[in-house]
Protein backbone atom coordinates (compact mmCIF):
# COMPACT_ATOMS: atom_id res chain seq x y z
CA UNK A 1 0.00 0.00 0.00
CA UNK A 2 3.06 2.18 -0.34
CA UNK A 3 2.33 5.33 -2.28
CA UNK A 4 4.53 6.01 -5.27
CA UNK A 5 6.43 9.31 -5.14
CA UNK A 6 5.71 10.04 -8.80
CA UNK A 7 4.13 13.36 -7.96
CA UNK A 8 6.98 14.46 -5.74
CA UNK A 9 9.55 13.52 -8.34
CA UNK A 10 7.66 15.39 -11.02
CA UNK A 11 6.63 18.52 -9.20
CA UNK A 12 8.14 21.99 -9.33
CA UNK A 13 7.79 23.67 -5.98
CA UNK A 14 7.95 27.29 -4.88
CA UNK A 15 10.63 28.72 -2.63
CA UNK A 16 9.94 30.85 0.42
CA UNK A 17 7.00 33.25 0.33
CA UNK A 18 9.24 36.28 0.31
CA UNK A 19 11.25 35.14 -2.72
CA UNK A 20 8.99 36.40 -5.48
CA UNK A 21 11.37 35.68 -8.35
CA UNK A 22 12.91 32.45 -7.03
CA UNK A 23 12.96 29.24 -9.00
CA UNK A 24 11.01 26.28 -7.67
CA UNK A 25 12.48 23.21 -6.03
CA UNK A 26 12.64 20.31 -8.43
CA UNK A 27 12.05 16.62 -7.83
CA UNK A 28 15.81 16.14 -7.97
CA UNK A 29 16.27 18.74 -5.23
CA UNK A 30 13.68 16.97 -3.10
CA UNK A 31 15.48 13.66 -3.51
CA UNK A 32 18.79 15.30 -2.71
CA UNK A 33 17.28 16.83 0.44
CA UNK A 34 16.04 13.39 1.54
CA UNK A 35 19.45 11.84 0.90
CA UNK A 36 21.17 14.58 2.89
CA UNK A 37 18.68 14.20 5.73
CA UNK A 38 19.29 10.45 5.92
CA UNK A 39 23.03 11.02 6.01
CA UNK A 40 22.57 13.57 8.79
CA UNK A 41 20.57 11.15 10.94
CA UNK A 42 22.99 8.32 10.28
CA UNK A 43 25.91 10.44 11.42
CA UNK A 44 24.08 11.78 14.47
CA UNK A 45 23.35 8.36 16.00
CA UNK A 46 25.44 7.29 18.99
CA UNK A 47 27.39 4.37 17.49
CA UNK A 48 27.85 2.59 20.82
CA UNK A 49 24.35 2.76 22.29
CA UNK A 50 22.23 3.10 19.15
CA UNK A 51 20.24 6.10 20.36
CA UNK A 52 19.90 9.65 19.10
CA UNK A 53 20.73 12.15 21.83
CA UNK A 54 17.95 14.44 22.98
CA UNK A 55 18.52 15.68 26.51
CA UNK A 56 16.92 12.79 28.38
CA UNK A 57 14.33 12.05 25.70
CA UNK A 58 16.56 9.57 23.88
CA UNK A 59 13.88 6.86 23.43
CA UNK A 60 11.48 9.34 21.83
CA UNK A 61 14.13 10.81 19.50
CA UNK A 62 15.35 7.32 18.62
CA UNK A 63 11.86 6.14 17.72
CA UNK A 64 11.30 9.21 15.55
CA UNK A 65 14.69 8.88 13.81
CA UNK A 66 14.32 5.15 13.18
CA UNK A 67 10.86 5.72 11.72
CA UNK A 68 12.16 8.50 9.48
CA UNK A 69 14.96 6.30 8.16
CA UNK A 70 12.68 3.31 7.62
CA UNK A 71 10.06 5.44 5.89
CA UNK A 72 12.68 6.47 3.32
CA UNK A 73 14.19 3.05 2.68
CA UNK A 74 13.81 3.55 -1.07
CA UNK A 75 16.53 6.21 -0.75
CA UNK A 76 19.08 4.00 1.01
CA UNK A 77 20.69 2.85 -2.26
CA UNK A 78 24.46 2.49 -1.79
CA UNK A 79 24.14 3.29 1.93
CA UNK A 80 21.76 0.40 2.59
CA UNK A 81 24.18 -1.58 4.76
CA UNK A 82 25.02 1.46 6.90
CA UNK A 83 21.43 2.59 7.29
CA UNK A 84 20.25 -0.94 8.09
CA UNK A 85 22.88 -1.07 10.82
CA UNK A 86 21.57 2.27 12.12
CA UNK A 87 18.00 1.03 12.47
CA UNK A 88 19.11 -2.36 13.84
CA UNK A 89 21.04 -0.60 16.61
CA UNK A 90 18.10 1.71 17.25
CA UNK A 91 15.72 -1.23 17.62
CA UNK A 92 18.08 -3.04 19.97
CA UNK A 93 18.23 0.09 22.12
CA UNK A 94 14.45 0.54 22.12
CA UNK A 95 13.73 -3.09 22.94
CA UNK A 96 16.17 -2.92 25.85
CA UNK A 97 14.63 0.27 27.29
CA UNK A 98 10.96 -0.74 27.12
CA UNK A 99 8.81 -1.32 30.18
CA UNK A 100 6.50 -4.32 30.42
CA UNK A 101 3.65 -4.45 32.93
CA UNK A 102 0.41 -6.36 33.46
CA UNK A 103 -2.83 -4.50 32.74
CA UNK A 104 -6.44 -5.57 33.04
CA UNK A 105 -9.02 -2.76 33.16
CA UNK A 106 -9.42 0.97 32.79
CA UNK A 107 -10.11 2.96 35.93
CA UNK A 108 -13.84 2.55 35.34
CA UNK A 109 -13.55 -1.25 35.53
CA UNK A 110 -13.97 -1.91 31.80
CA UNK A 111 -11.87 -4.89 30.72
CA UNK A 112 -9.44 -4.04 27.95
CA UNK A 113 -7.56 -7.29 27.25
CA UNK A 114 -8.14 -9.15 23.95
CA UNK A 115 -10.70 -11.94 24.20
CA UNK A 116 -11.90 -10.75 27.60
CA UNK A 117 -8.79 -12.08 29.37
CA UNK A 118 -8.42 -11.11 33.01
CA UNK A 119 -4.94 -9.65 32.44
CA UNK A 120 -2.54 -9.03 29.58
CA UNK A 121 0.85 -7.53 28.88
CA UNK A 122 1.26 -3.79 28.46
CA UNK A 123 4.32 -2.31 26.75
CA UNK A 124 5.42 1.33 26.84
CA UNK A 125 8.48 3.58 27.02
CA UNK A 126 9.27 6.13 29.67
CA UNK A 127 11.45 9.25 29.36
CA UNK A 128 12.37 12.46 31.13
CA UNK A 129 9.31 14.09 32.66
CA UNK A 130 7.38 10.79 32.55
CA UNK A 131 6.06 11.69 29.11
CA UNK A 132 5.22 8.08 28.31
CA UNK A 133 2.45 8.84 25.84
CA UNK A 134 4.56 11.05 23.59
CA UNK A 135 7.50 8.67 23.78
CA UNK A 136 5.52 5.50 23.08
CA UNK A 137 3.59 7.25 20.32
CA UNK A 138 6.84 8.14 18.58
CA UNK A 139 8.26 4.64 18.96
CA UNK A 140 5.21 2.59 17.93
CA UNK A 141 5.36 3.51 14.21
CA UNK A 142 9.04 2.52 14.08
CA UNK A 143 8.22 -0.78 15.79
CA UNK A 144 5.51 -1.38 13.20
CA UNK A 145 7.70 -0.65 10.17
CA UNK A 146 10.63 -2.65 11.49
CA UNK A 147 8.46 -5.51 12.75
CA UNK A 148 6.81 -5.79 9.35
CA UNK A 149 10.19 -6.53 7.78
CA UNK A 150 10.78 -9.34 10.29
CA UNK A 151 7.27 -10.74 10.44
CA UNK A 152 4.68 -10.11 13.14
CA UNK A 153 5.08 -13.68 14.44
CA UNK A 154 8.85 -13.60 14.77
CA UNK A 155 10.48 -13.13 18.18
CA UNK A 156 11.82 -9.60 18.53
CA UNK A 157 14.48 -10.20 21.17
CA UNK A 158 15.83 -12.96 23.38
CA UNK A 159 16.87 -10.66 26.22
CA UNK A 160 15.70 -7.67 28.22
CA UNK A 161 12.20 -6.71 29.39
CA UNK A 162 10.53 -7.92 26.18
CA UNK A 163 12.41 -11.22 25.93
CA UNK A 164 10.50 -13.87 23.99
CA UNK A 165 7.79 -11.51 22.74
CA UNK A 166 7.00 -11.40 19.03
CA UNK A 167 6.66 -8.13 17.14
CA UNK A 168 2.92 -8.69 17.03
CA UNK A 169 2.77 -9.23 20.78
CA UNK A 170 4.74 -6.05 21.40
CA UNK A 171 2.31 -4.16 19.17
CA UNK A 172 -0.63 -5.62 21.09
CA UNK A 173 1.08 -4.70 24.36
CA UNK A 174 1.29 -1.09 23.20
CA UNK A 175 -2.43 -1.09 22.46
CA UNK A 176 -3.20 -2.71 25.79
CA UNK A 177 -1.39 -0.07 27.82
CA UNK A 178 -3.01 2.77 25.88
CA UNK A 179 -6.47 1.22 26.38
CA UNK A 180 -5.81 0.83 30.11
CA UNK A 181 -4.58 4.43 30.43
CA UNK A 182 -7.47 6.12 28.62
CA UNK A 183 -9.46 8.64 30.64
CA UNK A 184 -12.98 7.58 31.49
CA UNK A 185 -16.22 9.06 32.79
CA UNK A 186 -14.53 9.09 36.20
CA UNK A 187 -12.62 12.15 34.96
CA UNK A 188 -15.79 13.98 34.03
CA UNK A 189 -17.84 14.28 30.84
CA UNK A 190 -15.36 16.44 28.91
CA UNK A 191 -12.11 14.55 29.50
CA UNK A 192 -13.58 11.09 28.84
CA UNK A 193 -11.74 9.42 25.99
CA UNK A 194 -8.40 11.24 25.89
CA UNK A 195 -4.91 10.67 27.25
CA UNK A 196 -2.31 12.65 29.17
CA UNK A 197 1.38 12.05 29.87
CA UNK A 198 1.81 8.83 31.84
CA UNK A 199 0.89 5.25 30.95
CA UNK A 200 2.33 2.86 33.53
CA UNK A 201 0.67 4.80 36.33
CA UNK A 202 -1.80 6.90 34.37
CA UNK A 203 -2.76 10.35 35.57
CA UNK A 204 -6.13 10.00 33.81
CA UNK A 205 -6.38 13.40 32.23
CA UNK A 206 -6.75 14.48 28.61
CA UNK A 207 -5.22 16.94 26.17
CA UNK A 208 -5.22 16.98 22.38
CA UNK A 209 -1.46 17.19 21.97
CA UNK A 210 -0.98 13.99 23.95
CA UNK A 211 -4.04 12.18 22.64
CA UNK A 212 -2.82 12.19 19.05
CA UNK A 213 0.10 9.94 20.03
CA UNK A 214 -2.27 7.26 21.26
CA UNK A 215 -4.12 7.46 17.95
CA UNK A 216 -1.02 7.27 15.75
CA UNK A 217 0.38 4.42 17.84
CA UNK A 218 -2.76 2.33 17.41
CA UNK A 219 -3.02 3.18 13.71
CA UNK A 220 0.44 1.71 13.17
CA UNK A 221 0.24 -1.24 15.56
CA UNK A 222 -2.82 -2.51 13.70
CA UNK A 223 -0.49 -3.29 10.77
CA UNK A 224 1.06 -5.99 12.98
CA UNK A 225 -2.36 -7.38 13.90
CA UNK A 226 -2.93 -5.48 17.15
CA UNK A 227 -6.47 -4.59 18.18
CA UNK A 228 -8.14 -2.29 20.69
CA UNK A 229 -11.50 -2.63 22.44
CA UNK A 230 -14.32 -0.78 20.70
CA UNK A 231 -14.84 1.51 23.70
CA UNK A 232 -11.46 3.14 22.99
CA UNK A 233 -12.83 4.75 19.83
CA UNK A 234 -16.32 5.53 21.13
CA UNK A 235 -14.92 7.29 24.19
CA UNK A 236 -12.25 9.06 22.12
CA UNK A 237 -15.04 10.51 19.97
CA UNK A 238 -16.36 12.21 23.10
CA UNK A 239 -13.09 13.98 23.87
CA UNK A 240 -12.55 15.02 20.25
CA UNK A 241 -15.97 16.67 20.17
CA UNK A 242 -15.19 18.57 23.36
CA UNK A 243 -11.73 19.74 22.39
CA UNK A 244 -12.58 21.19 18.95
CA UNK A 245 -13.40 24.89 18.79
CA UNK A 246 -16.98 24.98 17.41
CA UNK A 247 -16.43 28.37 15.75
CA UNK A 248 -12.97 28.16 14.17
CA UNK A 249 -12.78 24.37 13.83
CA UNK A 250 -9.33 24.28 15.41
CA UNK A 251 -8.17 21.51 17.67
CA UNK A 252 -7.53 22.85 21.16
CA UNK A 253 -5.22 21.65 23.90
CA UNK A 254 -7.95 21.07 26.48
CA UNK A 255 -11.03 22.50 24.83
CA UNK A 256 -11.64 26.02 23.52
CA UNK A 257 -11.45 27.39 27.05
CA UNK A 258 -7.77 26.43 27.32
CA UNK A 259 -6.81 29.30 25.02
CA UNK A 260 -4.46 27.04 23.06
CA UNK A 261 -6.07 26.21 19.73
CA UNK A 262 -3.45 25.75 17.06
CA UNK A 263 -2.14 23.97 13.96
CA UNK A 264 -0.50 21.11 15.85
CA UNK A 265 -3.62 20.22 17.81
CA UNK A 266 -5.73 20.54 14.67
CA UNK A 267 -3.46 18.11 12.83
CA UNK A 268 -3.74 15.74 15.78
CA UNK A 269 -7.51 16.20 15.76
CA UNK A 270 -7.71 15.27 12.07
CA UNK A 271 -5.58 12.19 12.62
CA UNK A 272 -7.69 11.13 15.59
CA UNK A 273 -10.96 11.72 13.75
CA UNK A 274 -9.70 9.46 10.97
CA UNK A 275 -8.77 6.84 13.57
CA UNK A 276 -12.35 6.71 14.87
CA UNK A 277 -13.78 6.41 11.36
CA UNK A 278 -14.57 9.96 10.26
CA UNK A 279 -13.81 10.96 6.68
CA UNK A 280 -13.45 14.26 4.83
CA UNK A 281 -17.23 14.61 4.52
CA UNK A 282 -17.71 14.72 8.29
CA UNK A 283 -18.59 18.22 9.62
CA UNK A 284 -15.90 18.11 12.32
CA UNK A 285 -13.27 17.16 9.74
CA UNK A 286 -14.45 19.91 7.39
CA UNK A 287 -14.23 22.52 10.15
CA UNK A 288 -10.68 21.44 11.03
CA UNK A 289 -9.67 21.57 7.38
CA UNK A 290 -11.16 25.05 7.08
CA UNK A 291 -9.06 26.21 10.04
CA UNK A 292 -5.87 24.93 8.44
CA UNK A 293 -6.73 26.53 5.11
CA UNK A 294 -7.50 29.90 6.70
CA UNK A 295 -4.32 29.90 8.79
CA UNK A 296 -2.03 27.96 6.46
CA UNK A 297 0.63 30.62 5.87
CA UNK A 298 1.37 31.35 9.53
CA UNK A 299 4.92 30.81 10.79
CA UNK A 300 5.94 29.30 14.13
CA UNK A 301 5.37 31.60 17.10
CA UNK A 302 4.84 31.55 20.84
CA UNK A 303 6.16 27.99 21.19
CA UNK A 304 2.82 26.31 20.48
CA UNK A 305 1.46 28.22 17.50
CA UNK A 306 1.96 28.46 13.75
CA UNK A 307 2.66 26.19 10.82
CA UNK A 308 5.81 26.70 8.75
CA UNK A 309 9.08 26.25 10.67
CA UNK A 310 7.22 24.40 13.45
CA UNK A 311 8.34 20.74 13.16
CA UNK A 312 5.78 19.42 15.62
CA UNK A 313 2.91 21.22 13.90
CA UNK A 314 3.97 20.40 10.35
CA UNK A 315 4.31 16.67 11.10
CA UNK A 316 0.95 16.63 12.93
CA UNK A 317 -0.76 18.44 10.05
CA UNK A 318 0.88 16.26 7.44
CA UNK A 319 -0.47 13.09 9.06
CA UNK A 320 -3.97 14.50 9.38
CA UNK A 321 -4.06 15.89 5.85
CA UNK A 322 -2.51 12.82 4.23
CA UNK A 323 -5.11 10.60 5.84
CA UNK A 324 -8.09 12.82 5.04
CA UNK A 325 -7.41 14.44 1.66
CA UNK A 326 -4.25 12.80 0.32
CA UNK A 327 -1.20 14.36 -1.28
CA UNK A 328 -2.81 15.31 -4.59
CA UNK A 329 -5.57 17.58 -3.27
CA UNK A 330 -5.65 21.11 -4.65
CA UNK A 331 -9.05 22.33 -3.46
CA UNK A 332 -9.27 21.89 0.31
CA UNK A 333 -6.06 23.71 1.25
CA UNK A 334 -5.89 26.54 -1.27
CA UNK A 335 -4.65 29.46 0.82
CA UNK A 336 -0.99 28.77 0.11
CA UNK A 337 1.99 31.00 0.82
CA UNK A 338 2.12 34.24 -1.20
CA UNK A 339 3.92 33.56 -4.45
CA UNK A 340 2.72 30.01 -4.41
CA UNK A 341 4.24 27.12 -6.29
CA UNK A 342 4.74 27.22 -10.02
CA UNK A 343 2.20 25.43 -12.18
CA UNK A 344 4.69 23.63 -14.41
CA UNK A 345 7.22 21.01 -13.45
CA UNK A 346 9.60 18.34 -14.60
CA UNK A 347 8.37 14.83 -15.18
CA UNK A 348 6.45 12.70 -17.66
CA UNK A 349 3.52 15.11 -17.79
CA UNK A 350 2.95 18.76 -17.02
CA UNK A 351 1.77 21.19 -15.85
CA UNK A 352 1.56 20.32 -12.17
CA UNK A 353 -0.63 22.33 -9.87
CA UNK A 354 0.71 23.65 -6.60
CA UNK A 355 -0.88 22.20 -3.46
CA UNK A 356 -0.35 21.96 0.28
CA UNK A 357 2.20 19.13 0.16
CA UNK A 358 4.26 20.83 -2.52
CA UNK A 359 4.17 24.03 -0.46
CA UNK A 360 5.60 22.08 2.48
CA UNK A 361 8.25 20.40 0.36
CA UNK A 362 9.37 23.65 -1.17
CA UNK A 363 9.82 25.24 2.25
CA UNK A 364 11.71 22.18 3.51
CA UNK A 365 14.13 22.14 0.58
CA UNK A 366 14.84 25.85 0.91
CA UNK A 367 15.35 25.75 4.71
CA UNK A 368 17.53 22.64 5.02
CA UNK A 369 20.95 23.22 6.57
CA UNK A 370 24.15 22.39 4.71
CA UNK A 371 24.75 19.40 7.00
CA UNK A 372 21.43 17.83 5.95
CA UNK A 373 19.51 18.59 9.12
CA UNK A 374 17.00 21.27 10.04
CA UNK A 375 17.40 23.76 12.87
CA UNK A 376 13.88 23.32 14.15
CA UNK A 377 12.01 25.43 16.67
CA UNK A 378 11.46 25.63 20.44
CA UNK A 379 11.45 22.07 21.87
CA UNK A 380 11.69 20.36 18.45
CA UNK A 381 15.20 20.86 17.08
CA UNK A 382 18.05 19.04 15.38
CA UNK A 383 17.57 15.28 15.44
CA UNK A 384 13.85 15.48 16.21
CA UNK A 385 13.10 18.23 13.68
CA UNK A 386 14.90 16.28 10.97
CA UNK A 387 13.03 13.11 11.91
CA UNK A 388 9.69 14.94 11.56
CA UNK A 389 10.56 16.60 8.25
CA UNK A 390 11.99 13.65 6.31
CA UNK A 391 8.73 11.63 6.18
CA UNK A 392 6.95 14.73 4.85
CA UNK A 393 9.43 15.16 2.01
CA UNK A 394 9.15 11.47 1.20
CA UNK A 395 5.35 11.52 0.97
CA UNK A 396 5.00 8.87 3.69
CA UNK A 397 1.61 7.16 3.58
CA UNK A 398 -0.07 6.77 6.95
CA UNK A 399 -1.85 3.38 7.25
CA UNK A 400 -5.60 3.58 6.77
CA UNK A 401 -7.21 3.02 10.19
CA UNK A 402 -8.85 -0.40 10.28
CA UNK A 403 -12.65 -0.44 10.42
CA UNK A 404 -14.41 -2.13 13.31
CA UNK A 405 -15.30 -5.85 12.93
CA UNK A 406 -18.96 -5.01 12.28
CA UNK A 407 -17.91 -2.73 9.46
CA UNK A 408 -15.73 -5.46 8.03
CA UNK A 409 -18.72 -7.78 7.98
CA UNK A 410 -20.75 -5.19 6.14
CA UNK A 411 -17.98 -4.77 3.63
CA UNK A 412 -17.83 -8.50 3.08
CA UNK A 413 -21.57 -8.47 2.45
CA UNK A 414 -21.14 -5.71 -0.08
CA UNK A 415 -23.03 -3.11 1.94
CA UNK A 416 -20.12 -0.70 1.96
CA UNK A 417 -17.86 0.12 -0.98
CA UNK A 418 -14.12 -0.05 -1.02
CA UNK A 419 -14.00 3.71 -1.45
CA UNK A 420 -15.96 4.17 1.76
CA UNK A 421 -13.68 1.80 3.66
CA UNK A 422 -10.57 3.65 2.58
CA UNK A 423 -12.40 6.96 3.21
CA UNK A 424 -9.67 9.14 1.86
CA UNK A 425 -8.22 10.48 -1.33
CA UNK A 426 -10.02 13.03 -3.42
CA UNK A 427 -11.36 11.87 -6.72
Amino acid sequence: MTKQRTLALAVTLALAAWASAASAASGTQIDTAIDKGLAYLSGAQNPATGYWAYGGYEPAATGAAAFAMLSQQSHWAGNAATYQANVDKAMSYLLSTATKIDVSTRNDGVKICPGGAAACAGVFWNAAGNEDTYTTGLIAPAIALYGATKGAGSVATASGPLAGMTWGQIAQGINNVFAAGQSTANQGPNLRGGWRYTLGQPTYDSDMSTTQWAAIAMIYTQTLGATAPAIVKTDLANFLAFTQNPVTGAGCYQGPGSGICNHADTGGLLLSLSFIGKDATDPAVQKALDFLDTNWTQSASGTWFGNFDHPYAMWAEYKGLELNIGLDDTSVISNLRPGGCTTSGEGPTSPYTCNWWQDYNDWLVSSQNADGGWTGYAYWTGNLATSFYLPILGGTEIPVPAPEPATLAMLAAGLLGIAAMRRRRNG
